[in-house]
């Protein structure tokens, strides 16, 4: 995702920063330090700022003011809800797939009890004391 912005076109650069806006949410989310939350707030508003910007002087539409422009851009990014499709770095990961959190599998809620280095999630459900075991672009983390 770190594109070198100055070798693309206004097109490109415009589309590029509103991946970038959705990926930053994505990490507010995940994270939990109230500093790494405030820092991609920050990043979020700078880019939103250059995104109405962009999309004002060039008669844009764009994730910020239309619905279904946000939801067709997400759907680059995401799969099933926030299930991300992108490269995650090591930190992502380990705050996406913190043992405690929420994630669905199959409709239900289900929490994450381990995760293994080849991929396979330990997920248990306490209301119907079940206990499974699935890969872990099976599940997707409820944010």
């Amino acid at each position: 995702m770190e594109t070198n912005n100055r070798n693309l076109s206004a097109a490109e650069y415009f589309h590029a920063i509103q991946r970038e806006y959705l990926i930053a949410d994505f990490r507010r989310r995940i994270y939990y330090s109230p500093k790494d939350k405030a820092y991609y707030r920050r990043v979020m508003d700078y880019k939103a700022a250059k995104i109405n910007a962009i999309a004002e002087r060039n008669n844009l539409i764009s994730i910020l003011n239309s619905e279904p422009k946000r939801k067709e851009v997400h759907a680059e990014l995401f799969e099933r809800g926030w299930n991300p499709k992108f490269e995650m770095t090591e930190t992502d990961r380990k705050n996406y797939y913190l043992v405690g959190n929420e994630f669905s599998y199959k409709g239900s809620i289900w929490v994450l009890d381990a995760i293994s280095e080849n991929g396979v999630a330990k997920i248990s459900q306490k209301a119907t004391n079940s206990v499974k075991e699935v890969q872990a672009s099976e599940i997707c983390r409820i944010l």
